[in-house]
């Protein structure tokens, strides 16, 4: 065995350990307020419109990094008479509306400012950024060309990526409080009926560029309860 291959090992077992004295858990819930930033409507960045509501689950690699899974569901609406821009307003036929139903499945990487553990007494706060992957169920919509409302022709999986800032508060000893901002690109340009695949509705009407996809801005809180090794077993 080569030295390289020592020092390998050597840094793996500390990695391990590292972790595994600081395994935990959490699980809870998360609720707050969603937007779409797309071709109708406002065009407000944090603007919550809907209620989306989840449940989260978390493993705490150490007191800066974990990993968060989510399950969440929500719904998404836009009207051009809460437009400001002048070309909605007067769109033919009239002003459009929308409005889309998802969930979402994904995954992210939450990495606290400071140090952050749970489990232990006392109180403690952190800022923390996130970033992660989802995949994402929409309804698959479009509009006829005489007409102000979608329709649903059935649903559709794509691709987003979710990124954002909170601070979260550790209290009650397990309990953790966090609020967060969470932009989300989506790989879709039809959240809205803009953009509809025309080999599947010929006479669908199509008004985007396409030259930039759909956003989500979830602006909300969450709630979670951390358990696993319990504190006084903290070396």
């Amino acid at each position: 065995m080569n030295i390289y291959r020592i020092w390998f090992w050597i840094a793996f077992v500390c990695l391990v350990s590292g972790f595994s004295t600081a395994q935990r858990h959490e699980i809870g819930v998360s609720v707050g307020g969603v937007n779409y930033i797309g071709e109708i409507g406002s065009t407000q960045y944090i603007q919550p419109r809907h209620l989306e509501v989840g449940i989260i689950y978390k493993r705490n690699f150490n007191d800066r990094i974990g990993i968060r899974a989510i399950y969440s569901m929500g719904k998404l609406s836009g009207n051009d008479e809460n437009a400001s821009e002048l070309d909605r307003l007067e769109r033919w036929p009239g002003p459009l509306s929308f409005a889309n139903d998802y969930s979402i499945l994904g995954a992210r990487v939450e990495i606290n400012y400071v140090k952050f553990p749970v489990g232990e007494f006392g109180f403690s706060w952190t800022p923390y950024i996130h970033a992660g992957i989802n995949r994402m169920v929409i309804e698959d919509i479009y509009f006829e060309p005489f007409e102000r409302m979608s329709r649903s022709v059935g649903k559709v999986t794509t691709v987003s990526v979710p990124f954002g800032v909170g601070v979260k508060f550790n209290f009650g000893q397990s309990w953790i409080l966090a609020a967060e901002v969470q932009p989300q690109l989506t790989m879709s340009d039809n959240l809205d009926g803009s953009y509809p695949d025309l080999e599947k509705n010929p006479t669908a009407r199509q008004f985007s560029t396409s030259l930039s996809n759909d956003w989500l801005v979830f602006t909300g809180i969450s709630i979670t309860y951390g358990f696993g090794r319990l504190p006084c077993c903290r070396e």
